[in-house]
């Protein structure tokens, strides 16, 4: 095949009133099928705050003009030539959702169209597209997105030009670039009409519907945000395990309580602010952090008991309360209460003794030190029960009491969690 030929054959077709401005059919009612496949290049970015999905596709059109077929034996069997994008009819199509301040124009003018000689054209433009995704928030970060934009031409309706899948299924995202933070689960098309509305005129627009499933890639978030949230909340519990002489009760539970206010201040920068849907682990943070804020109350209360003066009469309500939630059954009668006076060893020596005539037996208690009585000890018929005491009692239950709800909170969680999987 000489140059020649392709010259001639190029003068032949376009140098006969070829207008790339014209729907390339011999007869102006028959409808331009154009075939649509998706390669999807990249993921290059889903943007939560923003509601924006970033990706680089190709798309490939296949359609046929009547206009530029030939008898490959007239020019040295040349099958196929390659046209500038400017010099050919290209269909007017375009994508919604899209974020750019114009219509998107697809190609360019020096990008080469493949034609072979049956007048079958194969246009394969390229795109880096930025669209609007609306994301749910719920599952947040364990979520699954479905992104969509639709490929319409923008002034052609369906006696014109018609849109179609090529092949049973129009796109091929196998070997896409794999992105670090999502993953292409699936990418469906389906054909789909829409109505346009010019005065008392309406014209039906044919288009494509693509799917996007997106599966975000959760490990990093695991690792760096969901472990710690859970180590915390562990922690939070421990606030009345410290003893009251610590001076640290306080001082924990206010951290703590800082450090979730933080990590919600985190997820505000990450998602979008919508009331559409509620993020679960959102909402775990603002218990748990309720649950701080509640502990620090509790913690100055029980503190306020445990220095509050033992001259103050106790009410039988607290003795009652100490009873039952002490954590040891409280002090019953006749249990010994041992008043320290001196720092002397302290030995204790058990003996029998036998009264008189009546053959009856009597245990003592003898409290023996080195040159002096170091000890005394007390056979009381009711058990001496101090505020401080009360205090130790409000600290066991209060501690119980917060490991269960925090227990049902993180259980509750990854219940819910598991279940959107």
């Amino acid at each position: 095949m000489s140059k020649i030929a392709f010259y001639k054959l190029h003068s032949d077709l376009f140098g006969t009133g070829y207008n790339r401005n014209v729907r390339p059919t011999l007869d102006s009612s028959q409808i331009t099928v154009v075939n649509v496949q998706l390669n999807v290049v990249s993921l290059r970015d889903v943007d939560m705050k923003e509601q924006q999905m970033k990706m680089m596709v190709l798309l490939e059109f296949q359609w046929t003009d009547e206009l530029l077929q030939w008898q490959t034996h007239n020019y040295e069997q040349v099958e196929t030539i390659f046209i500038p994008q400017k010099q050919i009819w290209v269909p007017d199509l375009t994508v919604d959702q899209y974020l750019g301040e114009t219509y998107l124009k697809m190609g360019d003018d020096s990008l080469l169209l493949k034609v072979v000689s049956e007048g079958k054209v194969k246009w394969s433009p390229g795109l880096t597209l930025q669209t609007s995704c609306v994301v749910n928030i719920m599952y947040y970060p364990f979520d699954q997105q479905v992104c969509d934009w639709k490929l319409y031409p923008l002034m052609s309706d369906t006696r014109q030009l018609v849109l179609q899948p090529l092949g049973v299924d129009g796109v091929y995202g196998q070997g896409a670039q794999q992105n670090a933070e999502w993953e292409i689960v699936s990418v469906v098309d389906e054909t789909c009409d829409f109505n346009i509305s010019s005065g008392s005129k309406s014209d039906t627009m044919s288009c494509i519907r693509y799917s996007f499933t997106l599966q975000r890639r959760s490990i990093f978030l695991s690792l760096a945000l969901v472990t710690p949230t859970l180590l915390l909340a562990l922690l939070s519990a421990l606030v009345f395990s410290l003893p009251a002489e610590s001076g640290e009760k306080v001082s924990l539970g206010m951290t703590l309580m800082l450090t979730f206010i933080f990590l919600l201040s985190i997820l505000m920068e990450v998602l979008p602010r919508s009331s559409l849907q509620t993020s679960i682990f959102m909402v775990y943070l603002v218990l748990l952090c309720a649950c701080s804020a509640l502990s620090v109350i509790l913690t100055v209360l029980v503190l306020s008991l445990h220095h509050r003066s033992d001259s103050l009469p106790l009410p039988k309500s607290a003795r009652f309360f100490f009873q039952l939630f002490s954590g040891r059954g409280g002090l019953k009668k006749g249990d010994l209460v041992l008043r320290k006076t001196s720092v002397a060893p302290v030995v204790f020596v058990k003996e029998s003794c036998e009264k008189g005539s009546a053959g009856k037996h009597d245990t003592r208690d003898e409290i023996v030190g080195n040159d002096r009585l170091e000890e005394v000890v007390e056979r009381s018929g009711s058990a001496e029960i101090t505020w401080r005491d009360v205090a130790a009692a409000c600290d066991y239950l209060f501690s119980r009491l917060f490991l269960v709800v925090i227990i049902l909170a993180t259980a509750s969680f990854f219940v819910i969690m598991t279940w959107s999987q």
